[in-house]
C-alpha cells in the first residue's frame, strides 16, 4: 500500500471540502444549488472583450512558449505602472506574475516561514492562508474581526499575539468571507504596529475594486510613510471576471527591506517554471482599457446584495452585516436545534439542496452558526434559497435535532 504523506492530512479547504457531500446528492440524482464559491463566470457573468480579444489574438500570433519565471516584461511593467499610479512608486523587478494570488500567497509563505513559525491571521478569513500554514508546518495564530463592529479588527488584539515566533501579518481587505472594509485608519496603525515588530505584511487586495463605496487605500500606499514591508497580492480573476485564468501577481513595496526574502521567492518562482503564459497578456488592456464593464458589474451585485439583505431581515433567526465589498454575505443563524455552523450546512444541503460554506471554515468559532453565501445568481434563484432557508429553520426535524 503506497501511503500519502503526513503533510497532506493537515490540508484543509473549507470551500472546496463541503462540496464532496454536494457531490454524492447528485450522484443520487438530486439537485445542488452551488452558493459556495465565488466564481462570476459560473453565474452567467463574462469577462470584457477587450481582455479577451487581446489573450485570443496573443494565442495566434505571439510567443505562448515559457516565459521567464517572473512573467512577462510587458505584463510586470503594466503592473508596476497601475502600483504606481495609485501612489505606490514601484518597478518592474518589484513584481512577480503568479498563477492567481493564491500562488502567490504559496510562494510567499513557502519562502518566509520556518517550522513552528507564527502568521496571524484574520478570521474569519480566506481559508487558503492556515492551510498552507498547516502544510509548511508552521501555526496560524488569528486575530478576530467583531461582527458585532462591522467585522473590523482590533489593533490592540493583535498586538497581544505576537511573539518571538511571528513573522508576518496577513490584512484581507476587503475582506473574504465577510465584504467587509478595514477603514483606512486601523490599516495604518496595522502597519506601524508590523513596523515596529519587524513583520512582514502580506496584503491580500483582490477585492479592492470590488467596492459598493469609497474603496480603502492600498496597503502599499499607507506603507510609503511607515517603512515596513510589504508583500501585495492581487489578481485579475475577481475584477475581470477570468478566475480560471489563473492570472495575478505579489508586488513588493521597500524590496530593500526584503532583498534575501525576495530572491528566496524569486527561487521558488523559478522551480514552476512560469505562470500561464497566454492570460499574461491579459493584463496590460485589463489595468490600462475600458473599465466601464466593471461599474456594470459592481451595480448588479450591489443588486443582489441588496436582495439578500432584505431577505436576511424577513426571515426569523437570521442576520447579517451589510457587505461592502466583493459578492459575499457572512450569515448568522441563530439555530433552534444548537447544531455547530457545520453541521447547520450539512442538514441544510441534505434538506434543502442549497451549498454554503461554515464560518468556522474560515476560522470563525464554530458557535454562534454563521455561514458565507456567495450571491452571483440571479434574484429569482436567491429567492428560491431563502424560501428553503426559512422552511429549514422552522422545519419540525430542526428543533428536535
Amino acid at each position: 500500500m503506497i501511503r500519502p504523506s503526513g503533510r497532506t492530512a493537515k490540508f484543509h479547504y473549507a470551500i472546496r471540502n463541503i462540496v464532496g457531500a454536494a457531490e454524492e446528492r447528485e450522484r443520487a440524482g438530486r439537485r445542488v444549488i452551488y452558493l459556495n464559491i465565488g466564481d462570476p463566470q459560473a453565474y452567467g457573468f463574462r469577462p470584457p472583450a477587450h481582455v479577451v480579444e487581446t489573450v485570443a489574438r496573443a494565442l495566434r500570433e505571439k510567443f505562448t512558449g515559457y516565459a521567464h519565471s517572473s512573467g512577462l516584461p510587458e505584463a510586470r511593467e503594466a503592473v508596476a505602472a497601475y502600483a504606481t499610479d495609485l501612489g505606490a512608486q514601484t518597478a518592474p523587478d518589484d513584481v512577480l506574475m503568479t498563477a492567481g494570488a493564491s500562488e502567490a500567497a504559496d510562494l510567499i509563505l513557502t519562502a518566509l516561514v520556518e517550522e513552528g513559525d507564527e502568521v496571524l491571521l484574520p478570521a474569519p478569513g480566506y481559508p487558503l492562508y492556515p492551510a498552507i500554514l498547516n502544510r509548511l508546518g508552521a501555526v496560524a495564530r488569528h486575530y478576530q474581526l467583531d461582527g458585532a463592529r462591522g467585522w473590523q479588527p482590533s489593533p490592540e488584539e493583535v498586538r497581544s499575539l505576537i511573539n518571538e515566533r511571528t513573522r508576518a501579518l496577513v490584512l484581507i481587505n476587503p475582506n473574504n468571507p465577510t465584504g467587509s472594509i478595514t477603514p483606512d485608519e486601523t490599516t495604518q496603525q496595522l502597519l506601524e504596529l508590523a513596523a515596529r515588530h519587524d513583520l512582514l505584511v502580506i496584503a491580500d487586495e483582490v477585492y479592492r475594486e470590488l467596492c459598493f463605496g469609497e474603496r480603502p487605500a492600498p496597503s502599499s500606499v499607507l506603507a510609503e510613510g511607515v517603512g515596513v514591508a510589504l508583500v501585495t497580492l492581487e489578481s485579475l480573476s475577481k475584477t475581470h471576471l477570468v478566475p480560471g485564468w489563473r492570472v495575478g501577481w505579489m508586488r513588493f513595496t521597500h524590496a530593500g527591506r526584503m532583498t534575501e526574502l525576495v530572491r528566496a521567492v524569486n527561487r521558488l518562482a523559478s522551480g514552476r517554471l512560469c505562470s500561464p503564459t497566454p492570460a499574461q497578456y491579459a493584463v496590460r488592456p485589463a489595468l490600462e482599457g475600458d473599465r466601464s464593464f466593471l461599474v456594470e458589474f459592481i451595480s448588479e451585485i450591489r443588486r443582489r446584495r441588496d436582495f439578500v439583505v432584505e431577505a436576511v431581515k424577513g426571515i426569523e433567526g437570521l442576520s447579517c452585516v451589510t457587505p461592502a465589498a466583493a459578492f459575499y454575505a457572512m450569515i448568522r443563524a441563530d439555530d433552534p436545534a444548537g447544531r455547530t455552523d457545520e453541521r447547520f450546512v450539512l442538514d441544510l444541503l441534505e434538506e434543502t439542496g442549497v451549498l454554503v460554506v461554515h464560518g468556522s471554515g474560515f476560522g470563525a468559532v464554530p458557535e454562534p452558526c454563521h455561514f458565507r453565501l456567495v450571491y452571483l445568481a440571479g434574484e429569482d434563484v436567491l429567492g428560491t434559497v431563502f424560501d428553503r432557508l426559512s422552511r429549514f429553520l422552522q422545519s419540525p426535524t430542526a428543533s428536535r435535532r
